[in-house]
Order: structure tokens, then sequence, then C-alpha cells
């Protein structure tokens, strides 16, 4: 039989990689699991009908269901952007890389408690968290300018210099027209930060600014992930075993609540196991669930680390309204990554809006990144509601010239949102898929449309042509009928607290229940906040190890 690892990680996107990373680095032996293939540069092209629309590359197995209520039935598909590959989703990542500001840590204690929501404290500060974050911006190569946000929780560390490590990139035009409409405006707007090398940095060149990243791998690594900085450090201790294709079942425990093994199925479909000293898992908000809810046993009947029942609510997913701008000039929205310039002067609560909390607006190349997507956002138009034909050409043709202004606009948890097992719908291994039970807090609604009256203001100040909000339902455009069903930024479901009884890990990602288990992904988050979450996931797997490390090494001494 094989002997046990020190620590097996399951899941090698953000969370996982930082785990598998720090933990050979610190001298351990470790097993890395994750479901998909080991992908690299030769596979990552600009291919978008088989990469983003098909979906082919990443996750084309991908099965969940879907229900606004309880008691509906569910309706099977395939909603949030997973990526079923070593590296996860943050292979295919946009890159933004935001620290939170210090008040999304406590926003029950600074709003009070919702009706209908699941509010929550961090039970962690900025300031605790602040150290990891630094060291996420450093490993990761994020190029930005500390300060430029007037609206950011100002820095502590590092004690001189710019605050980033790399500096901002070169714009594209329509990020200048953004810009400067922002600034007529009376707003604030500066570069978004992103893990994107503008030069070398860390052994990886610069980008080319080809345009192919939000859903799409690096084929030159210039974007940072798990593939262009974890796996490298990590291979070169000679201690990590990174077995592809290998998709967990069930984390099974012994009679103490400890983990033991994980059950796997290899490349052939075959069953085997793999035992560890140690778990860390790191499958995202509804994988991490799933995994938890399927590892049932007599001492854990309601899933691994379930005494709370806790595991698998308050699913959270960021909704965003968005608008498109039709300029007189060429946008260049085909060029570049996903995002130059933000600005967050909406972003903390303000009582005369009607709705608590806010987000974050940005010129951004989602939907006109590539032309496939934009004739399929081109149901969004409110031009095209008679039909089709010459209005359809006519629209096809604005594609240079279009500028989309959108939004990361924070979830409001609720309990009742969350990841089950499906009781009727198996996928092809004979395993219940997650199903989804989720609808929008009229907080989020309100927010939503606040937000898009915004966006049309900056539009119009923008110049052009037209202006008018994108009517995807449940995409960009959300009310009760329509509810975001998924998307990139998956959390909750595992969320962090101090009473066991009603959370789920520690303040270090630690189960309550398993002492032995941590989780660390955006499944911990007790709050969604205003911005993309990968930097925060990225933090919050640094602070895990390393506080499981030091208490390593105080039992060693």
């Amino acid at each position: 039989m094989e002997a046990p690892f020190d620590a097996c990680v399951i899941g090698t996107g953000a969370g996982g990689g930082v785990a598998l990373q720090e933990l050979c680095e610190a001298g351990l032996s470790v097993v890395a699991l994750d479901r998909g293939p080991e992908l690299g540069p030769a596979d990552f092209d600009e291919d978008e009908l088989r990469v983003v629309i098909r979906d082919a590359l990443f996750s084309p197995e991908q099965l969940e269901t879907f229900r606004r209520h309880p008691g509906e039935p569910a309706a099977p598909g395939r909603y949030n952007q997973l990526a079923h590959a070593v590296g996860g989703a943050f292979t295919r990542w946009a890159g933004w890389a935001w620290r939170l500001r210090e008040d999304e840590f406590r926003v029950l204690s600074t709003e009070g408690p919702v009706e209908g929501a699941h509010l929550a404290d961090w039970p962690l500060s900025y300031r605790e968290l602040e150290p990891f974050y630094e060291r996420a911006e450093r490993d990761f190569g994020v190029a930005g300018v500390a300060g430029a946000n007037p609206f950011e929780t100002p820095r502590r560390l590092p004690s001189g210099g710019a605050g980033y490590p790399l500096p901002p990139h070169p714009v594209r035009r329509g990020a200048e027209v953004f810009e400067q409409a922002a600034r007529r405006l009376g707003r604030h707007p500066f570069p978004l930060p992103v893990a994107i090398n503008p030069k070398p940095y860390g052994g990886r060149p610069r980008c080319t600014w080809g345009g192919a990243c939000q859903g799409f791998g690096c084929p030159i690594h210039a974007k940072a992930s798990t593939l262009s900085v974890c796996l490298p450090r990590a291979r070169a201790t000679g201690r990590l075993d990174l077995r592809p294709e290998s998709r967990v079942v069930e984390l099974v425990a012994d009679a103490s609540g400890r983990v033991r093994a994980a059950r796997y199925l290899d490349r052939e479909g075959r069953e085997r196991e793999v035992r560890a000293r140690h778990f860390f898992l790191a499958a995202n908000a509804i994988g991490s669930a799933h995994l938890l809810l399927l590892s049932r046993s007599a001492r854990f009947p309601e899933g691994l680390a379930n005494g709370s029942g806790q595991v698998g609510r308050n699913l959270m997913l960021h909704h965003g309204a968005t608008v498109r701008v039709i300029l007189d000039e060429p946008a260049l929205g085909h060029t570049g990554f996903e995002a130059f310039r933000a600005l967050d002067d909406f972003h903390p609560s303000d009582p005369k809006r009607g709705f608590i909390r806010g987000g974050v607006i940005a010129e951004v190349s989602a939907f006109t990144r590539q032309p496939l997507v934009y004739a399929l956002h081109l149901a969004g138009d409110p031009r095209l509601d008679r039909g089709f034909g010459e209005e359809l050409m006519r629209s096809l043709e604005e594609y240079p010239r279009a500028l989309t202004l959108g939004s990361v606009l924070e979830d409001l948890p609720m309990e009742d949102n969350r990841v089950d097992l499906d009781p009727e719908v198996h996928d092809a291994d004979g395993i219940p898929v997650p199903r989804i039970t989720r609808r929008q807090h009229p907080n989020d609604i309100a927010m939503n449309r606040w937000f898009r009256e915004r966006l049309l203001e900056l539009g119009e100040a923008c110049g052009g042509s037209r202006v008018f909000p994108l009517r995807v339902p449940g995409v960009t455009w959300i009310d009760e009928e329509h509810p975001v069903r998924g998307g990139a930024h998956l959390m909750g479901t595992c969320r962090m607290g101090t009473n066991p009884e009603r959370s789920v890990v520690d303040a270090f990602g630690r189960a309550h229940q398993v002492p032995n288990l941590w989780i660390v992904d955006g499944s911990v988050f007790p709050t969604a906040a205003g911005y993309n979450p990968t930097l925060t996931i990225l933090a919050l797997a640094y602070r895990a190890v390393d506080h499981f490390l030091r208490a390593m090494r105080r039992l060693d001494a």
C-alpha cells in the first residue's frame, strides 16, 4: 500500500495552486488531484468557438441543475464558468486583482441585519490579511498604481515604493474615452490592477495584448496562474505528485472524524484511493460543497464537516449591469486584455439609494472581445427587438466601434441560495449532480437598476451615436424572474466564522469538525464584496497554509 503523503490538495486553481506551492516549498510531500487534464501553452489559442462558445477546452462534461425556489423542478444545464483542467478557472481568469475594502470584512456590523439576507462579518480584518495580499501581488506580478483609487483602503505595506510590483499597462482607445468621460462627470478613474505582465517578470514574458484573456488560457504565460507560477515552483522541489484526470468522489473519514483518504476515479474510470495526513480542498464554491455533501458516513450523515447544516448554503454570484456605447471611432475592444480602467466612486453604501453596498465600474471587453461573443450578445440590443435582417447587419458592422461599460456588484448572501445533491439527475459516472437553488435578493435588483442608470450617464458622456443597456436576462439584466444562474465568481457555501454552529471553517479555513481538513477557495467567503474575488482567494490560501505550517513547527519543536 502506498505510504501516506504529508498533504493532499484537491483542486489546483487559485487556492489549490498556492497550497501546493507553499506546502512543497516547506518540505512536505504533496499529492495534488485535479478532475481535468493538464493543459499548457500548446493547447491555448484564440478559437472562441471551441474555447468559449462550446467550452470544449476546459469543461465539456460539466452538468448542474438549477431552480429558483425549493419545490420547483430543476433544469439541467451548464451555468457556471468552471474549468476541469489543472489550474482550474484560474487558467481562464481575466487577471483582475483587487484587494477588498476594509468595510467589506464587517458588513453585518456596518449595515445591520437585512431582511431575507444572511449577513455576517468575516472572522478576520483587512489588516490581518494585508501581508498576504502583498505576498500574492508580488508572487503573481500585479500591475497597477497604489493609491490611484482614492477609495481603496490605504496600504501600510510595503513601507516604500509604488506598492504594486509592476507599473500599469498602456491603454487602448476605449479606455481613454472611458477615462475622459468619467473625469468630465467628476468621477475618479484609475488603472485597474491586473496580474498580467506589462514587462518581463518572474521569468515570464510581457503581454502581447492579443485580447484573448478572460475565458482563455495564456499561450505565453504572461498572465499569472497556477500553471505559470505555482506548478513550476512546486515541481522544482521534487516533492509534488500531480495527478490530472483524477476526479475525487469522496473524502473518507475515520471514526475520530479525521479524513484519512481521498477516493477518486482515474482517467480510465477505475476507483483509486490516496492517503494523506492533511487535506486541502479547493474545488470552488460548487465543487467543494458538492464533494463534502457526497462524503457521508455514520459520523457525518449530512456530509463531511456539515454538523452546522451550512455546507452548500449562502451561494453568492456577482451580478453586473452592463451598457454598450457605439463610438464614432474604433474602440479597439478586441485588443489588450479585458479591462484597463475602472472607477470606484459608488462602492460604499449610501442610504439615499435605497439599497446597501455597491461595486466597481470598468471599461470592459467582455462582450466585445471577439466577434462571435459580440454577435451572441446582440440579443441585448433593443434595436433588434423587431427582428434581425438589415438591423442585425448594421449592428455587426458597429463591432469595431463598440465600447462596453460593465460593473461587478455585490450579491447579498441568502441561506436558501444553495448547492445540494440533485436526487434525480446523475452524471456519466452515476454521481448526483450539484443542484443550484437561487433567487435574487431585492437589494441586488435595486442595486443593479441604480448602477444601470449610472452607466447610461457615463455612456452618454463618452459620446458616440448610441448608448443602450444590454438586456441579457440573468446575465446583464436581473429581476425577480431572471436571477443570475451562474458565473465565474463562485463564493459562499462553506463560510468561515467563529461559531461552529453557524459556519463550516474557522478564520484560517480549517473545518470546525474535521481537524485535518482545510478549505482554501472562495467557498469560505461570508459575504461577496464588490470586487472580483481571486486576489482574496490567493491571500486567504497563503494565510491558511502559513498558519498550518506554524502549527506544525510548534508541534515538532
